[in-house]
């Protein structure tokens, strides 16, 4: 069984689920495949992994050492096994432990958690509305989206998640939980929550629906400043945050005098929804990121133009707006959270000097993976290459450096938890930026009463000093 690569993209994120690079072609129409032909292709699988990824577009031989051994172990385990084994399950299996040594982000996924991929990476499907982590071997809430059966339920950041319906959630990878929670519009599924402080988990029942991530929310602070937060990297991105600007632009008195864009627990996505909004503050034709892995068909450079952010799109959604966004005045938050795309962005924005970056050292995820359709409808999705800002600076395990260190205070510094896995060395960096962070806003300013979400509406320290920042910026220039 061969892997097809025609019309493939690569992807930047972590476990978050919207990490697919559009629909991907298959190589062949889809049919029933023997056990034999499963068994030689984890083998081949398996033996790929072995040499590395930059001999992906070329078949392993089958007459190789490495594939006849693996063929042959999965055929014992298969015929002398005390009891019957799920061939499927029995591949997956073979192919995911290789994967797991060798990061936290290349997988194996079967044909069910590919397709869930795929619609996320659309940014519309069926089920609840919240991304999830697993911590302590169960999972739990990193975010409930707005205007979904999750937050109208009252789900919040760190409940943990014990029992879906009658089953029990411990053990289960993040992938099975979520296969659990999804389901048909309308119809219905319990969850027990544990929530810290209570002693009883609260039993919450929820109607599923079909989810449309809203990825961009924004509003006017001050009648001349907007604000844009952006919470992941999907393909309607750019778009969204596009149409966001254009009608932000409106309601100012006169045009903008600066822009908050919000990074903040962003755990990644498309570099191309990254490459999309770098371009629309970036000069045309700057370089955004680029890549390098172990051979030639890992390397990438992108630039902020047409062809490397619309994917074939016949309209440019950044034609329309002012000329003036490539100058207004901007300052980019960030966390330990934001990562992957996000670092793409605050890198590219950093590095051209066109944003002041505010927050705490970022997350540290800068490796890109590529997924390998299969005619079965799985796919292999690999680590293939480390990207790097326009100024050749490596992200992966050390994360942008804030050019103002603010430390979150209140309610906003615990609003969410880590969205991707932990690295030692990005533990370590972060360790250091909290050494120096800044401990306390000198200028604050709640934002209107009724706008917002009752956190937003807290005392935002790091929003405030990007806004102390902008009017200083705006003063001076005057």
């Amino acid at each position: 069984m061969k892997p097809s690569f025609q019309g493939i993209d690569p992807l930047t994120s972590g476990d978050s689920g919207a990490d697919v690079e559009g629909q991907v072609r298959l190589a062949h129409p889809r049919g029933r495949t023997a056990l034999g032909q499963r068994v030689r292709l984890a083998a081949a699988l398996v033996a790929l992994l072995c040499v590395g990824p930059s001999v992906a577009a070329d078949p392993v031989p089958p007459q190789s050492d490495a594939v006849r051994r693996v063929v042959e172990i999965l055929e014992q385990i298969r015929s002398r096994y005390v009891e019957p084994i799920d061939e499927r399950k029995m591949v997956s299996d073979a192919v995911n432990g290789v994967l797991k040594g060798l990061d936290p982000y290349s997988k194996y996924l079967d044909p069910a958690a590919f397709k869930k991929m795929q619609a996320e990476n659309r940014g519309r499907y069926g089920g609840l509305g919240m991304e999830l982590r697993i911590d302590k071997g169960l999972p739990t809430v990193v975010a409930a989206y707005d205007d979904t059966p999750a937050q109208r339920a009252g789900v919040m950041p760190g409940d943990r998640i014990s029992r879906i319906d009658d089953n029990t959630t411990e053990g289960l990878s993040l992938e099975q939980v979520i296969q659990r929670m999804r389901g048909e519009p309308d119809s219905r599924v319990s969850l027990a929550v544990l929530r810290e402080g209570e002693a009883e988990p609260r039993v919450l029942t929820l109607v599923r629906a079909v989810i449309q991530w809203q990825s961009v929310r924004s509003r006017l602070i001050e009648h001349d400043y907007g604000y844009l937060k952006l919470t992941h990297f999907q393909e309607q991105t750019p778009l969204m945050m596009a149409g966001a600007l254009e009608q932000l632009w409106k309601q100012g008195d006169h045009g903008l005098a600066g822009i908050v864009l919000d990074l903040r627990d962003n755990p990644g996505g498309l570099i191309t929804a990254a490459v999309g909004v770098s371009a629309a503050f970036l000069p045309n034709d700057a370089p955004v990121v680029f890549a390098d892995g172990a051979g030639e068909s890992s390397k990438m450079r992108r630039y902020a133009k047409r062809e490397d952010y619309l994917r074939g799109r016949a309209e440019d959604y950044l034609a329309g707006l002012p000329a003036e966004v490539k100058s207004v005045p901007l300052v980019v938050l960030v966390n330990r959270n934001s990562a992957s795309a996000s670092e793409i962005v605050a890198g590219a924005l950093q590095d051209h000097k066109r944003a002041t970056i505010l927050g705490t050292q970022t997350y540290g995820k800068g490796s890109i993976q590529q997924i390998i359709p299969f005619d079965d409808g799985s796919g292999l999705k690999i680590t293939t290459s480390y990207y790097y800002t326009p100024a050749g600076n490596k992200v992966h395990g050390k994360g942008i450096t804030p050019d103002v260190i603010v430390e979150a205070q209140g309610p906003a510094a615990n609003k969410l938890t880590d969205a991707v896995p932990a690295l030692p060395e990005a533990d370590a960096q972060l360790t250091k930026a909290d050494a120096q962070a800044t401990p306390k806003c000198s200028h604050l300013l709640r934002t209107a009463a009724g706008e917002g979400t009752d956190a937003e509406q807290e005392v935002d320290c790091q929003l405030e000093e990007a806004l102390h920042l902008l009017r200083e910026r705006t003063a001076h220039k005057s």
